[in-house]
């Protein structure tokens, strides 16, 4: 192995979980809401206007999710989401109006909560256990790059939160580049600038279409952050690691 591809959300720091933390504890600012009911009802009121949007097709390209899209300023997107920035306006206060109704709630509230919700999503997502040992360790052997999903501004700030920046050779954000896994391109951009060829790398990641399928797909190893979860197929070049802490290089 000349080069590592890491991602990085649920495989160096836990994303979904603490968004869903984050939407619940909004719940604390209104009398009668059902705190552990309700970060469904604003994911489901979010993912209504994500898909109906004209951005929809993009988003999913991209490997954007709905409820990034309620803290995100899009600063920094490709060319390809011009106007992203000010449609996400409305498309916040429009969430937590909609969920707000959805549970016989005055929807005005809608702005505080949305306000609770961007300042907890800013203060840091929680680094899953072995992750920074992780990246310092594959950055003493071979060049390390992270290729990530989201847009470019939370994944920046993910990245300083956690304290990784140091040790990256090189970072592909799809909200940047126009391009997510797992097309080729995305893994292609790492590759290129590490000037490493495929056969030579290795992907590290959780998301089995998006980093390990997609991997394989271009000729490199990959190495799947499990979380417990049963291996769907077994490959030979496919190694399987429970977390961070639990990784080895195939």
């Amino acid at each position: 192995m000349r080069a590592v591809l890491l991602d990085l959300d649920d495989t160096l720091i836990e994303e979904e979980g603490h968004a869903r933390a984050q939407l619940r504890s909004t719940a604390d600012l209104v009398e009668g809401i059902d705190r552990e009911a309700w970060d469904q009802v604003v994911i489901d009121s979010a993912r209504s206007l994500w898909h109906a949007s004209r951005y929809a097709p993009d988003f999913a390209q991209l490997g954007f999710a709905s409820w990034e899209g309620l803290w995100a300023t899009f600063e920094g997107v490709h060319p390809r989401l011009e106007g992203l920035a000010s449609w996400a306006q409305a498309y916040r206060a429009e969430t937590w109006r909609s969920a707000l109704r959805a549970v016989g709630q005055d929807a005005s509230a809608g702005d505080v909560l949305s306000e609770r919700y961007i300042e907890g999503q800013r203060s840091g997502h929680p680094v899953l256990p072995g992750a920074v040992e992780l990246v310092a360790r594959l950055s003493a052997a071979v060049p390390v790059a992270l290729v990530t999903n989201g847009p470019p501004d939370i994944q920046w700030l993910k990245i300083e939160q956690a304290g990784i920046g140091s040790h990256l050779s090189a970072v592909v954000i799809s909200g940047e580049t126009g391009v997510g896994k797992p097309d080729p391109a995305s893994f292609g951009r790492a590759l290129e600038l590490l000037d490493v060829s495929p056969e030579h790398a290795v992907m590290v990641g959780d998301s089995w279409e998006r980093d390990v399928t997609g991997a394989l797909a271009v000729g490199m190893r990959a190495v799947w952050i499990s979380h417990g979860r049963p291996v769907p197929s077994s490959h030979p070049r496919l190694s399987v690691a429970n977390g961070p802490r639990d990784v080895t290089l195939p």
